[in-house]
């Protein structure tokens, strides 16, 4: 196996769990490098939306409008803006989200994902769902960082909204170990971003994240728990392209942040506290909480 700075078992087993867009130029997206393990919160911040770090905030189990969706984060970004993409854009965008959809009628359930060798990476996080990592993790590692129809055709993590294995496939998270954050598809709406300090710990099925799969770990913690931290993952994209779980414009694009679609059983977005992530290692909706 391909071994790089990045830490691989990571990779492969518990990566972290993130319209048609583009813009109307050809331009790249911001080179944004990221953060050696060093760096401190403050220099962080400008990465993280004017925030010190992109973890879930604890739920209240209040009940706003939005139902905790906008609470949800997902790991280090720049400010992630909508720009229409022009003609040329679109057409190389549509191509590459067209052989992604290949890989969703290949593997439409979590059942038939696991069959084929599919590990479980994390637990299922409203508005991210459960991801799998694939069995194909060296073709999913885009060292250039530029997407293309190999890179298109092998994300090297698949996403599900459940955790039965009924599950539908909802989305993808494609992976860079690119030095700066990878160019990736045409257009400037696909921002990249990376996670810090990610807490996981080997599983029968895959690998756990007993601190949420895109939240920052105590490593005193995680050695306790027979965990490893991984000071700072590389860089890391969602998309949105499967039919029935696409997000819309406003929500972000089929490269948003998170997935409105992907809600906890009794319908909202609320995470339960940190505190008791560790207990329930496959999904981490507080609602599981009244089990």
């Amino acid at each position: 196996m391909i071994r790089t700075r990045m830490m691989v078992p990571f990779v492969v087993a518990a990566t972290a769990f993130t319209g048609a867009c583009g813009s109307s130029t050809t331009a790249a997206k911001p080179a944004v490098k990221p953060v050696a393990t060093t760096t401190t919160a403050a220099a962080m911040k400008g990465m993280d939306h004017g925030a010190t770090s992109h973890d879930h905030p604890a739920s209240s189990g209040g009940t706003g409008a939005d139902q905790g969706l906008g609470m949800l984060h997902n790991g280090h970004h720049v400010e992630m803006t909508y720009t229409k993409l022009n003609a040329a854009d679109q057409t190389s965008v549509d191509k590459l989200l067209a052989i992604s959809r290949k890989v969703g009628v290949k593997y439409p359930t979590l059942g038939v994902a696991v069959d084929a060798g599919f590990r479980r990476a994390g637990p299922y996080s409203p508005g991210l769902g459960i991801h799998y990592s694939a069995p194909w993790a060296v073709q999913g590692l885009n060292p250039d960082g530029i997407m293309d129809a190999t890179d298109a055709a092998h994300p090297l993590i698949v996403i599900f909204d459940g955790t039965e294995r009924s599950a539908k496939f909802a989305g993808f998270m494609y992976y860079s170990v690119a030095e700066k954050q990878p160019g990736g598809f045409a257009g400037k709406n696909d921002f990249w971003h990376y996670h810090t300090n990610v807490c996981t710990v080997f599983a029968k099925d895959g690998t756990d994240a007993p601190f949420g799969a895109d939240r920052s770990g105590d490593v005193a913690e995680c050695k306790k728990l027979g965990g490893v931290t991984m000071p700072k993952t590389q860089w890391m994209v969602h998309v949105w392209s499967i039919p029935g779980y696409e997000v819309s414009d406003k929500d972000g694009g089929v490269f948003a942040e998170v997935n409105p679609a992907l809600k906890c059983a009794d319908g909202t977005y609320f995470v339960m506290d940190v505190k008791d992530m560790k207990d329930h290692p496959l999904n981490v909706c507080k609602s599981e909480l009244k089990k």
